[in-house]
């Protein structure tokens, strides 16, 4: 076994044996498995979110935010998601405008996930349920670009 893999190891049953030896001093061994098995499970994202609630010093509010979670999940199979990406922030007036749009389109509540995207020049890039739709000017001008491209292709032959 290379050294480095010797360390990580070391490191690796360092952890463990940390983690053993404080469940023993609280005579949790048993029960802070199932827990241990679950964070090993996570994805990334939920990683992440316990890693700042620790650095916040936040994790006692953990049932909270489980419980806030939860409500939300029940929610979401009545609320969609939707990204709305302009050259500019949104103001009050617009976000209403889009936010009814959109509701009125999907027929669902929605909760629209802001993007601000300068490289869109103008315009607006809707994105909900796996569909996009892009009116921005930069799609307006990358289309009439290829229609002038075709066309000036088609005269030459």
């Amino acid at each position: 076994m290379p050294s480095s893999d010797r360390i990580e190891s070391r490191r690796l049953e360092t952890y463990a044996r940390t983690l053993l030896e404080a469940s023993r001093t609280e005579d949790h061994v048993y029960e802070n498995l199932a827990p241990l098995v679950a964070q090993a499970e996570a994805s990334p994202e939920v990683l992440s979110v316990l890693a700042t609630m620790a650095e916040q010093g936040d994790l006692e509010h953990l049932p909270e935010v489980l419980d806030l979670y939860r409500g939300m999940v029940d929610e979401e199979k009545e609320v969609v998601g939707v990204h709305v990406t302009t050259a500019v922030p949104l103001d009050d007036a617009l976000r209403d405008m889009i936010k009814q749009k959109c509701e009125s389109d999907l027929e669902a509540r929605v909760f629209l996930i802001e993007h601000v995207d300068p490289t869109i020049i103008g315009g607006i890039i809707l994105s909900a349920r796996g569909q996009r739709r892009d009116a921005s000017v930069r799609m307006q001008l990358e289309t009439a670009r290829k229609v002038m491209t075709h066309n000036v292709k088609k005269t030459e032959v």
